[in-house]
């Protein structure tokens, strides 16, 4: 996955958010994390951008995102869950119209985000 510049800043800014306990409730979380265990395009995170968000993730997470979604990132936008799944709305990644058009019919971003 490519490292965009949106990309790199919308990380860092659901980082510093998310260090400042800026996140969605625990129960969202949940909510969250539910859809992505199942998603089609959960992937493990093995690319520098991913590897760069999962680290950001981890040290903001404060255990919160379930662990079983600790290695894995949005195969559609490459974020990782660690940072995707906490992030409020004003903070998630704003998807390109191929990053939108990829996404699946039962993503919660796609509703997060109107």
């Amino acid at each position: 996955m490519k490292i965009t510049a949106s990309g790199a800043l919308a990380a860092i800014k659901a980082f510093r958010e998310a260090m400042s306990d800026h996140t969605v409730s625990d129960q969202e979380i949940v909510k969250r994390s539910e859809v992505c265990q199942t998603c089609p395009m959960r992937r493990e995170g093995r690319g520098v951008a991913e590897n760069i968000s999962k680290v950001l993730g981890t040290l903001a997470n404060r255990h919160r995102v379930p662990s079983e979604l600790a290695d894995s990132h949005c195969g559609v936008c490459g974020c990782s869950l660690m940072l995707l799944v906490p992030a409020t709305k004003r903070d998630l990644h704003k998807d390109s119209a191929e990053e939108s058009a990829n996404r699946p019919a039962g993503c919660w971003i796609k509703t997060s985000t109107k």
